[in-house]
């Protein structure tokens, strides 16, 4: 029977979409520009909110892409939860349950290493299962298209908001998580897991060197370039009044893949010679688990990208309080000399207040990409920035203008505590999440929705012409980088 369920799951999707395809839309999509609602046309009635959503794509074979959200399982609330899965550029999407989690995740992220040989794999993820206690499963598939559940290597609890890279090196894929680990002594929680043999064993590497006020911040960013140099950013917490940390925006790097026998120290501060460069000291970072912007929470936003050809080129963004009094505002700043210094002020143009969801990437060409969300007039306001100069000139595109104040959050986060873009080849990938309502003019690049959707007179519908509720879901997108 569970295998009979993981085919249904896979393969209805699919044949409902064929049988309702007069439902979905694809309207006004900008030449080269790609916006797709996730949703199978089979799921046209589910009302769920589909928040924090992830992405992967396989580079030998980008037509192979996972996605992922707060989806529960539509069929069972014992099965295991889904994952998106596309292998055809993101064209069509179908669920396939083959996360170690029941039901639904409660953080997941995932990574298809480059220079993979798996023609449809290999996927490593982090997943939180959210029931008596929270627990990281660090799993495997090697076959994103089979529906064999995916092969757990490591597990432990008591960890937070698990974030997943992997390279793939001589045909043996080494993978970074960085966790909030509040197992790590001494209030050094700001850990990056460490496998260097395709997660078949972990080591664990606190990268917090300093005083912190009983933890550090959760999220917990890695990033590698192709030469095998990794990067780490994080929040030193080091003050916590319960609703503001007094933070360090922290870069660690390690240029042997975080294997040798001190791994993540070869940045020091000049201020105190311990390991870390502290990008920023002291920013006034606003904590709350409460809708505060636009239904949404606050306290995470941090976002950290290489140049994979050229290691020397990293960008770190990240949110807090701003020197105007906002509630939350945008920062990005460059280092060209593998993160010894930095930028001393915001780049230009990346100042961006009452913003939140950062995510940085660069293409092989030093293009830079930037995706943000920001609540202006009472809408969320979905952007995609570029530029080849540093963020001196940008082209910037606005996937979506939705209302921020419908539907109504169901838990938080509301969209998520991050969204997440990529570079493949020529093109910026990435995964947003929104309100779903079928309008065009929320979309000024167009979009696709599989889902059943009349565009006429701006509603969802189950496939059988019943109105279904706006919900908020997880939206795919590329574009073409700025040559």
């Amino acid at each position: 029977m569970k295998a009979l369920a993981a085919f249904w799951l896979r393969f209805l999707p699919l044949a409902a979409f064929m049988m309702i395809a007069g439902f979905a839309f694809a309207r006004g999509q900008s030449p080269g520009i790609k916006v797709v609602n996730l949703i199978p046309a089979s799921l046209s009635g589910e009302t769920n909110q589909d928040s924090e959503p992830f992405l992967a794509v396989q580079t030998a074979n980008p037509q192979i892409m996972v996605a992922s959200a707060f989806t529960p399982n539509p069929f069972s609330t014992s099965g295991n939860a889904p994952v998106y899965i596309s292998e055809d550029a993101g064209v069509t999407w179908v669920l396939s349950a083959i996360t170690p989690v029941q039901r639904m995740t409660c953080d997941i992220t995932h990574a298809m290493p480059t220079g993979e040989n798996h023609p449809r794999g290999d996927l490593h993820a982090g997943t939180l299962a959210c029931a008596a206690s929270i627990t990281l499963d660090e799993s495997e598939s090697n076959d994103v298209s089979s529906s064999t559940i995916m092969n757990v290597q490591s597990t432990r609890g008591n960890v937070d908001q698990p974030f997943v890279r992997a390279l793939g090196i001589s045909n043996s894929d080494h993978i970074y998580v960085g966790v909030n680990d509040f197992n790590q002594p001494n209030g050094h929680t700001a850990t990056v897991d460490v496998s260097v043999d395709g997660g078949a064993t972990y080591k664990s590497v606190a990268i917090e060197t300093r005083k912190t006020s009983g933890q550090d911040g959760p999220s917990v960013r890695p990033a590698i370039a192709a030469d095998n140099t990794v990067y780490a950013a994080f929040f030193g917490w080091r003050k916590f009044n319960g609703t503001v940390a007094t933070s360090d925006v922290v870069v660690v790097r390690d240029d042997k893949g975080g294997i040798g026998p001190n791994p993540f120290q070869a940045l020091k501060d000049p201020s105190d010679k311990l390991p870390g460069r502290l990008v920023v000291k002291r920013a006034s970072i606003p904590w709350s688990n409460a809708p505060t912007l636009g239904q949404e929470r606050i306290g995470s936003t941090l976002s950290i990208a290489v140049d994979p050809n050229n290691s020397s080129t990293v960008y770190v963004g990240w949110a807090d309080r701003g020197s105007k009094g906002d509630i939350y505002t945008l920062h990005v700043r460059r280092s060209t000399d593998r993160g010894v210094t930095w930028s001393k002020t915001d780049l230009p143009h990346t100042t961006i207040r009452n913003a939140t969801n950062i995510a940085l990437a660069v293409a092989n060409n030093g293009t830079v990409g930037l995706l943000y969300q920001q609540l202006s007039g009472g809408r969320w306001v979905t952007h995609v920035v570029q530029s080849r100069d540093a963020f001196a000139t940008v082209q910037d595109l606005i996937l979506a203008n939705v209302p921020a104040n419908t539907p109504v959050q169901q838990f938080l986060p509301y969209l998520g505590d991050y969204d997440y873009l990529l570079a493949v080849g020529n093109e910026f990938r990435g995964v947003f999440c929104a309100n779903n309502t079928p309008d065009l003019a929320n979309f000024p690049q167009g979009v696709t929705y599989q889902r059943a959707a009349d565009f006429n007179t701006k509603t969802l519908t189950d496939g059988s012409g019943n109105p279904v509720a706006i919900s908020i879901d997880p939206f795919y997108f590329s574009v073409p980088v700025k040559p």
